[in-house]
């Protein structure tokens, strides 16, 4: 959640220098990082989601969609945690099963410097528990009738969407109604503005690592400028260079047999025949929409789109920040009294005192290191039973075992020898029987040193700080 105190610095700095009326929406999956909860963390867990939806309120957002991963705890929780929320939650195709009726609203109308904004949102597939009330129907289902409607009494439509990213493209290729699509999802990459149709299709990215900004000048013709011809052009361009390159294979009559002992040969073949067709209809389809849409009137819409990427230099915003610190320490404390009714298991891991008999300048290096110190410095920010920080922080513990953490031996307080070149016990007792790994590979250290962690991780240069052969 740090990075939140940094967003909010950097929507309110863009809002002041803008100065106009603005939307800041969400497409979703922002309460939750893994696909399901470890029950042991769940407490912790819907501790964090709670103080995101503050966060959220705090920042200023006016619009979310319910994504799949938000509902990683059921529908239940995450209607309690909406009444409290100062933004609108959104979700057309999340349904009771039993009454059919939406748990939350299906779209919100805003009105910006005028303009009418209807904005939509339609939740992805998600795993809900089975004892859960909602369920969450095809997107097809919904979409049309609600569209209708929004779209007579709307300038411009937005469309909040969690669905896979094919999903929003199949929507935009048959709903030119729809102007602007915003697609969130754990695994969509970053998208630049893609005019599908009469509909720009963006995302973010996952994670929240950047914020796009896209500023519009929206006219009442509804429609954008003559991206669907630009785009034609391109599509058909892209089509010639295909062709031309399945030319080289057809020189032969048949390929096929021509190609039966280049295996390697026939997939790529294989692969550009079915670029083809697929190029092909999207052309038929673009065509058919030019053809149909007849000449334009009146002046066309246009925007402009920029990402910014949260850097870690940026100021924090100070209510943020209160917010985020009163998280870390409610979490601190719930796991303080987890930790003081926790089991201590037996362990493969000894800790790296153990290692000193037969390694002592090994050891003397590795405590000039700051893997010695791990465990310290979240004892000194008072962070040493937070579940979300600690597997990090000492020896022989997993993410998704974090709990274990709670109940290590004091001689595990530490990222030690054993974090990298593995358990001690039987190496100990036999070494020759029981070898060691020599050397961490680059995975052993983005088990930590990755994403929100260390976004920068370089494993040839950090190697070399912990070097000690």
């Amino acid at each position: 959640m740090g990075g939140l105190s940094k967003k909010a610095f950097q929507f309110n700095k863009i809002a002041k220098e803008a100065n106009r009326p603005h939307l800041t929406l969400d497409a979703g999956a922002l309460l939750f990082k893994h696909d399901a909860i470890n029950p042991r963390q769940e407490e912790q867990e819907k501790m964090a989601a709670a103080a995101i939806v503050e966060a959220y309120s705090l920042i200023g957002y006016n619009a979310v969609c319910v994504g799949s991963q938000d509902l990683i705890a059921g529908s239940a929780f995450l209607q309690m945690l909406s009444k409290d929320a100062k933004f609108t939650w959104l979700s057309a195709n999340l349904v009771n099963k039993s009454t059919k009726k939406t748990f939350f609203k299906a779209s919100t109308t805003v009105n910006v410097e005028g303009v009418k904004v209807g904005v939509i949102g339609l939740t992805g597939p998600a795993a809900l528990p089975p004892a859960d009330e909602a369920t969450i129907l095809p997107w097809d289902q919904v979409l049309p009738d609600l569209l209708a409607k929004v779209d007579k009494t709307h300038d411009l439509v937005v469309l909040l969407s969690n669905l896979p990213a094919a999903d929003s493209q199949r929507i935009a290729l048959s709903y030119p109604s729809i102007h602007l699509i915003i697609q969130s999802g754990a695994n969509t990459n970053a998208i630049s503005p893609e005019p599908i149709n009469n509909t720009v299709l963006v995302s973010t990215g996952p994670q929240g690592k950047q914020i796009g900004i896209m500023e519009i000048n929206w006219q009442p013709s509804k429609r954008w400028g003559d991206q669907k011809t630009e785009v034609l052009a391109k599509k058909k361009g892209a089509l010639d260079r295909l062709l031309w390159q399945l030319s080289k294979y057809q020189q032969d009559k048949d390929p096929e047999t021509a190609l039966r002992n280049q295996p390697d040969q026939l997939n790529i073949y294989h692969a550009l025949q079915a670029q083809e067709q697929e190029l092909r209809g999207e052309i038929d389809q673009l065509s058919k929409t030019l053809d149909q849409q007849g000449p334009s009137t009146g002046e066309p819409s246009a925007y402009t789109n920029r990402f910014m990427a949260m850097e870690t230099a940026l100021p924090d915003q100070p209510e943020i920040v209160r917010l985020v610190d009163a998280l870390n320490s409610a979490v601190n404390k719930l796991g303080q009294r987890q930790a003081e009714t926790a089991t201590k298991t037996d362990s493969p891991y000894l800790g790296s005192r153990s290692c000193g008999s037969c390694h002592a300048a090994q050891l003397a290096s590795w405590q000039k290191t700051r893997h010695a110190a791990a465990y310290a410095t979240l004892a000194k920010d008072k962070q040493q039973y937070n579940l979300s920080c600690l597997p990090c922080h000492v020896t022989g513990v997993s993410m998704d075992q974090a709990s274990e953490s709670l109940s290590i031996t004091e001689a595990r307080r530490e990222v030690g020898c054993e974090t990298c070149h593995g358990p001690g016990r039987l190496h100990i007792g036999n070494p020759k029987a029981n070898p060691m790994a020599l050397k961490p590979g680059p995975g052993v250290c983005q088990t930590c040193h990755s994403g929100s962690h260390d976004d920068n991780f370089n494993y040839d240069e950090r190697i070399k700080m912990v070097d000690h052969h």
